[in-house]
C-alpha cells in the first residue's frame, strides 16, 4: 500500500472513530505513527468529521434550512385545513393552536440576512462592544432567536471577563515590576 494512500486511510478511518488499536491493525501501522500522523492531520481529521456530520444534518434534515421548509410546509397544510375547515366537523381551536405553534417555531428559526460582527484574535475592549452593539440590533430587528441572542451574549460576556482579566494581570504585573524596580534603589 502506498504510503499516500495509508496516510489517507487513516484520515478517514479517524475521522470515523475508530481507535490507534484499529486503525494500527487494519492499516499494518504501529500506534506510535498513528500518534504522530494524528497530529500531523489534525485538521484534515476534524474537516472530515465536520464533512460528515454536514451530510447526516442533511440526510435528516436537520439543517437550519431544511427545518424551515418543513414547518413552513406543515404551517400550509395547517393554512389550507383551515381554510377548508367545516368547523362543525374540526374543533378550530385545535387548529388555531397548531398554526400558533407553527408560526413560533418558524420565528424561532429565522436568522436574518445579516452576518454578526466578526471578532478577530486581536480584539480590544471597543471591538467587543461593536459586538455587543450589533447583536443588540440584530436582536431589535428580530433577526435571531431568542435562544442565539441568548448563547452569544453569554459568549460575548465571556469574551469581556477574559480581555478584563488580561488587562488587569498586564497592568499589575507593570506595576510590580514598577514597584520591584524601586526597592532596588532604595
Amino acid at each position: 500500500m502506498e504510503l499516500n494512500e495509508t496516510k489517507a486511510q487513516f484520515i478517514q478511518l479517524r475521522a470515523e472513530g475508530y481507535s490507534y488499536d484499529k486503525i494500527a491493525d487494519k492499516l499494518s501501522i504501529s500506534k506510535s505513527t498513528c500518534t504522530a500522523w494524528e497530529r500531523q492531520f489534525k485538521e484534515e481529521i476534524e474537516a472530515m468529521k465536520h464533512e460528515q456530520l454536514k451530510e447526516l444534518y442533511e440526510m435528516y434534515f436537520m439543517t437550519k434550512e431544511a427545518r424551515i421548509k418543513k414547518l413552513g410546509g406543515t404551517l400550509s397544510q395547517i393554512e389550507d385545513a383551515l381554510d377548508d375547515a367545516d368547523l362543525t366537523e374540526i374543533p378550530p381551536e385545535k387548529l388555531l393552536d397548531y398554526k400558533l405553534k407553527y408560526i413560533d417555531a418558524l420565528k424561532e428559526e429565522y436568522t436574518g440576512s445579516t452576518v454578526a460582527y466578526d471578532l478577530n484574535q486581536d480584539a480590544d475592549s471597543r471591538d467587543i462592544m461593536k459586538a455587543t452593539g450589533d447583536l443588540i440590533n440584530r436582536i431589535r430587528r428580530g433577526e435571531i432567536s431568542k435562544e442565539q441572542a441568548r448563547t452569544e451574549s453569554i459568549v460575548l460576556a465571556n469574551i469581556l471577563r477574559a480581555y478584563n482579566t488580561v488587562e488587569v494581570e498586564e497592568k499589575l504585573e507593570a506595576l510590580e515590576n514598577i514597584v520591584g524596580g524601586r526597592k532596588q534603589w532604595a
